[in-house]
């Protein structure tokens, strides 16, 4: 009895210590791939776009994070490179690069004079699943799923729109917030939940190298985000007060559960520091 009264005093003073214990606030960006775009149709370096940059990098850095990590993989462009590039934007380099990573990532990390930027990327191979499930879905009369057609299948709001000209319609730091409103993001989530498991051989009983072919884009997918959110951990001593990330939009979803789902970490709503979106667009 003794025995079991101890267990149960040792396991809620471990339970009352983690509830104690004082959280790292996360703070989670996302975003398009800034150099992916037509440079004659949208090109982030012009003054524009320059001005909304800064009001978001703005916002970024009063938050303080400790830690800038960016999407780019550790064991790939480790110190060598990302950090002698880091060292070389905090001296004046690369301020007309189209990328994020510098243009946000960068600017926050020197701005708030950090001696490093943190990397987290890990590969994955959703272009090889993709091409395996669009393959069997345009041979074998699945075509509709991938248009977000059929019963359960959740279309994007981000497939509502001509990219292009909301993108032109509103400044970049709007359409930031609509990028990372929980409806966007909810949205692009689900369809990797909800459309590409039904794509393949979908016969319980008939077990093949088709089965389920679509789930395995989504396996992937999660392990892909799981795995960068074990390097964000590798990288903290717990010292911080705060870590910031800025990565493309659709991995936000997992990562951000992940770190909901530990109790040392306090993920505030990106709509509380950044401010909501204006833009109104809703799926039929």
């Amino acid at each position: 009895m003794k025995k079991v009264i101890l267990t149960a005093t040792f396991l809620m003073a471990s339970i009352i210590s983690i509830a104690q214990a004082k959280k790292i606030k996360v703070y989670l960006l996302g975003t398009f791939h800034f150099n992916q775009t037509d440079t004659l149709v949208y090109d982030v370096r012009n003054e524009k776009h320059q001005q909304s940059i800064k009001k978001l990098s703005d916002i970024v850095t009063g938050l303080k994070p400790d830690k800038v990590f960016i999407e780019r993989m550790p064991e790939w462009e480790n110190e060598n490179r990302i950090d002698s590039l880091y060292q070389q934007y905090r001296k004046g380099a690369l301020r007309k690069a189209r990328n994020e990573i510098w243009q946000v990532g960068g600017r926050v990390a020197a701005a708030l004079n950090h001696p490093h930027i943190y990397q987290c990327d890990h590969p994955g191979m959703y272009g090889y699943h993709y091409r395996q499930l669009a393959d069997y879905a345009n041979s074998h009369g699945q075509q509709d799923r991938l248009a977000f057609k059929g019963k359960g299948i959740t279309m994007p709001l981000t497939s509502l729109v001509n990219d292009d000209s909301l993108k032109n319609a509103v400044d970049l730091l709007e359409y930031i917030r609509w990028f990372n409103s929980e409806k966007v993001q909810t949205s692009s989530h689900a369809h990797y939940i909800n459309l590409y498991p039904q794509i393949g051989n979908t016969n319980v009983f008939n077990y093949d190298s088709t089965y389920f072919l679509g789930a395995n884009l989504t396996i992937d997918w999660y392990r892909r985000n799981i795995l960068i959110y074990a390097k964000i951990l590798a990288q903290l001593d717990y010292t911080e007060n705060a870590i910031f990330l800025i990565i493309g939009n659709d991995h936000v979803p997992i990562i951000r559960q992940m770190f909901r789902e530990n109790p040392y970490f306090d993920v505030v709503n990106t709509e509380k520091w950044l401010g909501k979106s204006k833009v109104n667009i809703h799926a039929n």
